[in-house]
């Protein structure tokens, strides 16, 4: 590889910092919430989805989803093989989901695992190419993944706050359910760049303040976010809200951001010159002054031996008379 390329790649490899919250409806608690993220900081993965309240066991089916995306050993889904991908996570959540029924025998239970009802759910699952500073994303429904950076706000895959639904596009458990293909995005993650993933209440609630100009003031409170606490503080805050009102929903919020994963050529030579070039200017004065120390000291001493030689003179001069 020619240096130019070695630059490149130095210029490009990013670090990953994220942080992740998760609450549920108001009025219920947090086991009914059927939102689930998780993450892989190792190999940069990261995702969230939002099971569907009305679908099968979609608590279960979110959590599959999220961690199957970030296991190291499963590799990135494509266009083409997407299906087959979710193909080992279906069969689990069915067993799961049978063995939850047989401790339960409700008859609705029964009858909705008899029918073959499914579990669905929203997903977005980001993977981050920490070398080359790189991104690509697999998006289902409404959950948003939203990059901020140099170039502005953008949003995957709805750009409009009207145009959230009450049947997005989800991913389902049984094969015979999944009808509408994911969403494929990629691009590049640059130092000082922003990743938003959120399910829908919270993206909504983000494209409405994008709307009517508001974003900035939007990103820097959820930024601000360091802990559970004062993220539920936020949400009570945002659901009270008379301006634009967070949704009443489960929500989830993670937040990745991207820093250099080493100084970039020449950023921190600078500083190295710039105190190399003090020191220096400082040497050269310590040796202007000492420098004019020494010839003051000679010109005192000069001055002396003139003097006392001209005073020895007179003095003789005075005796002689």
């Amino acid at each position: 590889m020619d240096k130019i390329s070695q630059r490149f790649l130095i210029e490009r490899m990013i670090k990953l910092t994220s942080k992740s919250f998760i609450t549920h409806k108001k009025a219920e608690s947090q086991e009914d919430c059927q939102d689930a993220w998780c993450e892989n900081k190792r190999v940069g993965r990261y995702a969230v989805a939002d099971g569907a309240t009305r679908s099968f066991f979609p608590k279960e089916w979110a959590e599959l989803l999220v961690e199957h995306f970030c296991k190291t050993s499963v590799p990135y889904p494509t266009i083409d093989n997407w299906e087959t991908w979710m193909k080992p996570i279906q069969d689990t959540w069915h067993t799961t989901v049978t063995d939850k029924v047989r401790e339960h025998p409700k008859f609705f239970l029964v009858n909705s695992l008899s029918s073959m009802e499914p579990a669905t759910s929203t997903f977005i699952g980001l993977e981050f190419d920490k070398d080359r500073g790189r991104w690509r994303a697999m998006i289902t429904g409404d959950s948003c993944l939203f990059h901020i950076g140099a170039c502005g706000f953008k949003s995957y895959v709805i750009a409009k706050s009207a145009d959230f639904t009450s049947r997005p596009e989800v991913f389902a458990s049984y094969e015979k359910d999944n009808h509408s293909e994911p969403t494929f995005v990629k691009g590049d993650a640059m130092h000082g760049d922003t990743f938003i993933l959120a399910t829908d209440a919270l993206a909504k609630w983000i494209l409405e303040h994008e709307e009517t100009g508001m974003a900035d003031a939007a990103f820097s409170n959820l930024k601000q976010i360091q802990n559970e606490t004062q993220f539920n503080e936020f949400i009570a805050c945002a659901r009270s809200n008379e301006d634009i009102r967070l949704v009443n929903d489960d929500v989830t919020l993670m937040l990745i951001s991207v820093e250099p994963d080493q100084p970039v050529n020449g950023e921190e030579a600078q500083p190295a010159t710039v105190a190399t070039s003090g020191n220096k200017l400082n040497a050269e004065r310590l040796s202007s002054i000492s420098r004019l120390l020494f010839w003051v000291l000679v010109a005192g001493m000069l001055g002396f031996f003139v003097g006392g030689l001209i005073g020895l003179i007179l003095l003789f001069v005075f005796v002689k008379d």
